[in-house]
């Protein structure tokens, strides 16, 4: 992380300080993020996350629908609150996004899409929505610090953090096609 650091140097070259750079600011938070990990039931963990959601979703006329596949283990040792909070807020921002509907015109889909892969020991989580979508321009700025991108944020790199400091790993594809449009939000976190 030593090349991470950016100099302040005086007039003579003498070293007044060293600042971190982006990357250096994103490793030290999420080495200093506090994990409380529980035993958690996943499957409960996203129906309750998602009762509070779907409420907001069936206001809007909007479908959520959560598909669980494969055997997800019982039990899974995460940071239940973090998680929801993760899981909450990406369905909070996929809900901005998508088409609301009204009495002649159906609304928009969310689906929350989880499976197990016992072969990497983890399970994929994946929020996708059939919104407009993020152009690539915007796309490939989505976690510079200080980027005015609407749909990021502050959420979207903190739910990054969080899963990175679960171990996990986090990607973000999106199409702005009029036929095949719509935000994939992707994470990962290890079963241990």
């Amino acid at each position: 992380m030593a090349d991470d650091w950016q100099r302040v140097l005086s007039r003579d070259g003498t070293v007044l300080a060293r600042i971190p750079t982006d990357q250096a600011v994103r490793e030290i938070v999420v080495d200093a993020l506090p994990l409380r990990r529980v035993p958690t039931d996943v499957r409960a963990l996203l129906e309750s996350a998602l009762g509070v959601m779907r409420r907001q979703a069936n206001a809007l006329d909007v479908t959520l629908d959560l598909v669980i596949e494969g055997r997800v283990p019982a039990k899974i040792s995460l940071d239940a609150e973090k998680t929801a909070w993760a899981i909450t807020t990406l369905v909070g921002n996929a809900l901005r996004y998508v088409h609301h509907g009204s009495h002649a015109m159906p609304g928009g889909t969310i689906k929350v899409h989880v499976t197990y892969d016992a072969a990497r020991s983890e399970i994929a989580v994946k929020v996708q929505d059939d919104g407009a979508g993020i152009p690539a321009e915007k796309l490939q700025s989505l976690f510079s610090l200080g980027a005015d991108q609407p749909r990021a944020g502050l959420s979207l790199p903190m739910i990054r953090d969080v899963v990175r400091a679960h171990g996990g790993e986090f990607e973000v594809q999106s199409e702005t096609n009029p036929v095949r449009r719509g935000t994939t939000i992707r994470f990962t976190l290890p079963v241990s």
